[in-house]
């Protein structure tokens, strides 16, 4: 896909990779009945937009899947009325790659009292959803730390004004949907800094020309509140991946982005936003479990009630799609990152996704990652729920199994 408003040009690797997982969860949808939905009621999330509620209703009427699916690697600008466009507070000038489009709910929670706090928005495509995560800090000097930038809507962006004066931007991971939105949203704060995860040339997101490199030159002058460990992997390894782990060391708290997660037992908040399928409303339990398997790229069996339990059990647990596609390209690096990581002293996790914080020792860490290391992980699929993973391999490539 190409935005000219962002800059944005994806490279072949993360237009194959893109794809694959756009046809995963198409398989997923095939392979899935559609759970019951539940009754609709009106929102209770504080928005007041209904003309843009209107709006999301409508697109959710016929050919709500195939736009969305298409939406995956489009850039929208120019969706309905200018005049409703800067009345709506959800709405991001320059739209977002990021489905659903280009209308976006901000739900703000404070996530260590007086310290950190997250900022989620619905990522969605179809009927698998979830939440994305950008997570605040409030450093010291009382400066805001912004690490993986979300759409910044005016909501949003109120939101974090009303925190402090934001002086540095992040970008933890290589993964688009968490540095998607860091060229629009650093034209917002033209006076912080910016700090992105190595390997960002393989993927030009026109990045702003004041952005560092993390783990290149000088360090940051946060680094003393905020440790860090880069995990980097680039061609022959495999292709280019990267994820900054942080450790805010006054809170003991672990701030990853994608490699480990805990499943809530409920749909997060902010999913009422889109609903099951774009029309906001509430998630039904079985409706949540089903997004949580297949947002998992779990495949799955009939068995949702025993396979999200098995998912949600663990202290925490490893993407399955960095542990299956990934991390089996680069076992090596990938067991001395979660080691060295593993050496912080942290008493709980803040990812980008699903539930935060959740309590997490660095026992419990090591845990998630018994795959590794030749030994039994706190999550085991079994083989048949493996297929939608396996039709990932088979595009992107990698060690079978």
């Amino acid at each position: 896909a190409e935005a000219s408003g962002a800059g944005l040009r994806a490279g072949p690797e993360v237009a194959v990779l893109g794809a694959a997982v756009a046809a995963a969860c198409a398989l997923q949808l095939r392979l899935r009945p559609r759970p019951a939905a539940s009754s609709r009621v009106a929102r209770s999330s504080g928005a007041s937009d209904a003309d843009a509620g209107d709006t999301l209703r409508g697109l959710a009427e016929g050919g709500r899947r195939a736009a969305l699916v298409a939406a995956g690697s489009a850039f929208v600008a120019t969706v309905g009325d200018a005049s409703l466009r800067s009345s709506d507070e959800r709405y991001a000038f320059w739209g977002t790659i990021i489905p659903p489009l280009p209308y976006k709910t901000t739900l703000r929670t404070e996530l260590v009292p007086g310290r950190i706090w997250g900022f989620e928005q619905c990522l969605a495509l179809v009927s698998v959803s979830t939440n994305i995560r950008m997570t605040v800090v409030k450093l010291r000097d009382g400066t805001l730390w912004v690490c993986a930038p979300i759409a910044p809507t005016n909501e949003c962006l109120r939101k974090l004004d009303e925190l402090g004066e934001v002086a540095h931007l992040v970008v933890p991971s290589s993964a688009l949907e968490h540095k998607a939105s860091l060229t629009e949203f650093a034209r917002f704060y033209p006076k912080a800094e910016i700090w992105v995860s190595p390997g960002q040339n393989s993927f030009s997101l026109g990045l702003p020309s004041r952005s560092k490199v993390l783990g290149q030159g000088s360090p940051p002058p946060w680094a003393s509140e905020l440790e860090f460990k880069s995990f980097f992997v680039e061609p022959p390894v495999t292709d280019n991946f990267a994820e900054v782990a942080f450790f805010h060391t006054e809170t003991q708290t672990l701030l990853v982005t994608d490699c480990a997660l805990k499943l809530p037992t409920e749909a997060p908040p902010v999913l009422e936003s889109y609903g099951y399928d774009g029309t906001p409303g509430p998630i039904s339990p079985e409706q949540w479990r089903y997004k949580a398997i297949a947002f998992n790229f779990v495949t799955g069996r009939d068995r949702d009630v025993s396979d999200f339990e098995a998912l949600s059990r663990p202290p925490a647990i490893v993407n399955p799609l960095l542990r299956f596609i990934v991390y089996r390209r680069c076992p090596t690096q990938a067991a001395a990152w979660v080691q060295d990581v593993a050496k912080w002293p942290f008493k709980r996790i803040i990812p980008a996704h699903l539930k935060a914080p959740f309590d997490c020792t660095p026992a419990q860490f090591l845990d998630a990652f018994g795959f590794l290391f030749g030994k039994t992980s706190s999550w085991e699929p079994d083989d048949e729920q493996l297929s939608t993973l396996r039709f990932l391999r088979e595009q992107v490539g990698g060690p079978t199994f």
